[in-house]
């Protein structure tokens, strides 16, 4: 099972382009696979929509929050390191145009030299979409679509895609990805709506530990998997886990890798909350923990 980590970037001035660099190769030195990278376009004091990740459905961080855009940060870590890979955490796709996000991330595929995953999910949060322009009612089938059309520009000469939000014909975009097909796609989301998504059109999985009994959940992931002549362990689905941690507990993280490994986990994403200040101690007490040193 690989261990990779999430990080957090932009929400101080310390947290800026450099410490994303010194971030990177420490991660990438400690032997972590992967830095995965959450993105928000907004956040809003206050919200009606229902949080999926707390009891109360209140998100758990705070107003002013700042985040910088994912693809800049993985574009700038990669610059900066040579094994280390990077995966969205992940991008609401949704609310972007798909064919400019077909550009963006096959040129990225390239100035990572193909080391760039693209987690998508579809947001949980209706003010989001309204502040961007984008209809929040039909965001699934949008999603869908999104998915499809990506592919299609990505390794069609002359690609052409019609559908309800995305549609266009003869379209060239060149250079092709440097990554057969282009990148990875994970489908992000730990509803039974996006396993099934994941189960028709992902290349594997990105859900949260933040479910009391993990391993029912996962069962309900292979069940649906197995319905469409899929399986946790096939080559080509990646099933990957994230797991937030309040503190950074040696024997917490000890426990949590042993069990994903038990439940067949390829990655495991531990997302800690990592001060500035020593944080390549913070993270080596982590890598230690997981195994990784």
């Amino acid at each position: 099972m690989d261990i990779s980590i999430a990080g957090f970037f932009g929400n101080s001035p310390r947290r800026d382009l450099s410490f994303v660099r010194d971030f990177a190769q420490t991660v990438e030195g400690l032997g972590f696979r992967t830095l995965s990278l959450p993105e928000h376009v907004v956040f809003f004091p206050t919200y009606e929509s229902d949080y999926p990740y707390t009891d109360d459905g209140e998100p758990n961080w705070g107003p002013e929050t700042g985040i910088f855009d994912p693809l800049f940060v993985a574009q700038a870590a990669a610059h900066s390191t040579d094994t280390l890979r990077f995966l969205t955490g992940v991008l609401i796709l949704t609310q972007r145009p798909a064919l400019l996000t077909a550009k963006e991330i096959l040129t990225l595929d390239h100035f990572t030299d193909g080391r760039f995953e693209l987690g998508v999910g579809s947001g949980w949060s209706w003010e989001e979409y309204a502040a961007l322009g984008v209809d929040f009612a039909k965001r699934g089938q949008r999603l869908d679509e999104y998915i499809e059309a990506l592919r299609v520009a990505w390794t069609q000469e002359r690609a052409t895609y019609q559908g309800e939000f995305v549609h266009f014909e003869d379209a060239v975009m060149n250079p092709k990805p440097i990554t057969p097909g282009g990148p990875p796609i994970i489908i992000g989301g730990d509803s039974a709506a996006a396993m099934r998504r994941a189960a028709r059109l992902g290349d594997g999985w990105y859900g949260w530990w933040a479910q009391p009994d993990i391993e029912a959940h996962l069962g309900q992931l292979g069940e649906i998997l197995n319905a469409h002549d899929r399986d946790l362990t096939d080559d080509n689905f990646d099933f990957k886990l994230g797991l937030p941690l309040s503190g950074i507990d040696p024997a917490e993280i000890e426990s949590k890798v042993e069990i994903a490994a038990s439940l067949q986990v390829d990655e495991l994403v531990l997302a800690p909350a990592v001060p500035t200040k020593d944080f390549d101690k913070h993270l080596g007490v982590i890598a230690q923990a997981a195994g990784l040193t």
